[in-house]
């Protein structure tokens, strides 16, 4: 199995496990050797006692439904855009308010990929709605990348509540939000397909192709030290801590649902007002046909 497995695979399939399976087999040579067993173990009890709504059938219709408007679609990849950059700014200051070397150098290299994904919703945006965005605007929306760069000095942001060393708990919600975006991301692949000019197929999935490996890369780090940290503590506790975030992340879905919104994750969700207030980020767009 590898990410074309992923990529083919149905709404009906459990597309949620096959993808932090094939996020751990990237760089291995089979299943049958897979690494991350506890961790494994408890997504698939997450599963049983959480079903996430997210990877459904009928979330995948309804977001069908929805990405068939080419304007909710432009929306959508702007608030794409802004989830990324929030998450960037998050994960910079908390690897500079951590210690451990290994770690603090993974969530920067995080940091960095987020910040550089909010770009590359940006360049979707323009190749498939080339046109639709007022200049004005497109000049402010840059902004939702803060340009993070591998050789950037580490600082906490100003007035950040990440602005701590980073736990357990902090590592689980990412896993689970990088496994929540990948599907997002097999979901918008076919409605962005609809949309885009024949001509600019290749240019987008050249992009979509570089967001789905660096999803992937992301979900197996995060496993890994969950892995790692179920060898110290207790595997029940790490195991309903896994329970207890599927929840809210499965509450906040549903909640979302109500507004027509599939692109936020726990973390977004903090800054509720502007996720619920796609009407607004539509306000500099000029009208799609």
């Amino acid at each position: 199995m590898d990410q074309q497995t992923l990529l083919s695979s149905d709404a009906s399939s459990g597309r949620l496990l096959l993808a932090a399976k094939v996020a751990l087999a990237a760089n291995h040579s089979g299943f049958e050797h897979c690494p991350c067993p506890k961790y494994l173990k408890a997504i698939v009890r997450a599963l049983e006692e959480e079903p996430p709504p997210f990877d459904t059938v009928a979330y995948d219709r309804l977001y069908r439904e929805a990405s068939a408007e080419p304007q909710w679609m432009a929306v959508s990849l702007i608030t794409n855009a802004e989830r990324e950059g929030d998450g960037a700014t998050r994960l910079w200051s908390l690897a500079a308010c951590t210690e451990t070397r290994g770690i603090k150098r993974q969530l920067k290299a995080h940091a960095v990929d987020e910040s550089r994904h909010a770009l590359l919703y940006l360049k979707m945006l323009d190749v498939v709605f080339g046109g639709s965005v007022d200049p004005a605007f497109r000049i402010d929306l840059m902004r939702l990348s803060p340009g993070y760069t591998v050789r950037q000095r580490l600082y906490p942001v100003p007035g950040s509540p990440y602005a701590k060393p980073v736990s357990l708990d902090d590592f689980v919600q990412m896993n689970i939000a990088e496994i929540r975006t990948t599907i997002h991301h097999i979901m918008q692949r076919t409605s962005l397909a609809r949309h885009c000019p024949e001509n600019k197929q290749h240019q987008i999935v050249s992009i979509q192709n570089s967001l789905l490996r660096d999803e992937l890369k992301h979900v197996a780090y995060t496993a890994k030290i969950i892995e790692a940290a179920v060898t110290r503590l207790d595997s029940e506790s790490v195991a309903h801590l896994f329970v207890r975030r599927f929840r809210d992340f499965n509450r906040i879905t549903l909640e979302e649902l109500d507004s027509n919104a599939f692109d936020c994750s726990v973390s977004c969700c903090a800054k509720r007002p502007w996720c619920r207030a796609k009407v607004d980020a539509s306000s500099g767009l000029v009208s799609i046909q």
